[in-house]
């Protein structure tokens, strides 16, 4: 998941892409700062990676 190459002018399209397509909590977003959101996303987006790494690994090891 990465940050769309387009501007998020507004608050719909903040609160489209940061809880609708990240799931990230309306709560959260309503509350938090916005730098502890991009955090979030930062932190969720790395653990995603290493997830789907690890998933592909343990499918090709069982293809062997």
């Amino acid at each position: 998941i990465r940050v769309p190459d387009f501007p998020l002018e507004d608050i719909e399209d903040n609160f489209a892409f940061y809880v609708l397509i990240i799931g990230i909590s309306e709560d959260v977003f309503w509350n938090a700062d916005i730098s502890f959101i991009k955090s979030v996303v930062e932190d969720k987006t790395a653990y995603e990676s290493w997830l789907t790494s690890e998933q592909n690994k343990l499918l090709k090891n069982n293809r062997r």
